[in-house]
């Protein structure tokens, strides 16, 4: 009879244990969710000082044609100043981004997570706006972006950024 408790307790255990890691598991995926809307919605506030509090002092960020960046605070200097001269150009300009198809992933002890998406944008021209204004207006292209996140004293927080564009479907 000795020999059935140990059993019906690690059984117990092994049955509870998963259930636990599941919970946690669900809990820091919907915050690193919760992450990705805020990064998302800073980016279109076009506040990139703000955006930076996602982030360590050491991200590293790779943008497709525009290298590596390891300075992040010139990196995000550099956005900052992209953001306020296409506000200067076209007063009223409004963004509006997706972050689509997630894909969250976590590694070593749960305190390392990947997170893949696609980064679909809406932008509305001012009816202000010139016919040469629009004309010379770049539309944002969709890209696909992977995050490298790292749980640091309880809060996720972005180390790696890679953003590529989307390129066209398949057989196109």
């Amino acid at each position: 009879m000795r020999s059935v408790v140990p059993r019906v307790l690690a059984i117990a255990l092994a049955v509870s244990v998963p259930c636990f890691a599941l919970a946690q598991g669900s809990g820091d995926e919907n915050a690193i969710n919760r992450l990705i809307d805020q990064y998302t919605q800073l980016e279109d506030a076009s506040d990139m000082t703000a955006q930076a509090a996602l982030m360590t002092a050491d991200r590293v960020w790779i943008a497709q044609a525009l290298g590596r960046m390891t300075d992040q605070a010139q990196n995000m200097r550099t956005q900052q100043a992209g953001m306020d001269v296409l506000e200067e150009s076209l007063l009223g300009i409004r963004q509006f981004t997706d972050a689509r198809d997630r894909l969250i992933k976590f590694y070593g002890r749960g305190d390392v997570a990947v997170a893949s998406f696609y980064w679909y944008r809406t932008e509305v021209l001012p009816a202000a706006a010139t016919d040469e204004q629009v004309q010379n207006f770049i539309p944002f292209r969709p890209q696909v972006i992977t995050m490298v996140l790292e749980k640091q004293g309880g809060n996720w927080r972005i180390v790696h950024t890679h953003t590529s564009a989307l390129g066209p479907p398949a057989g196109q």
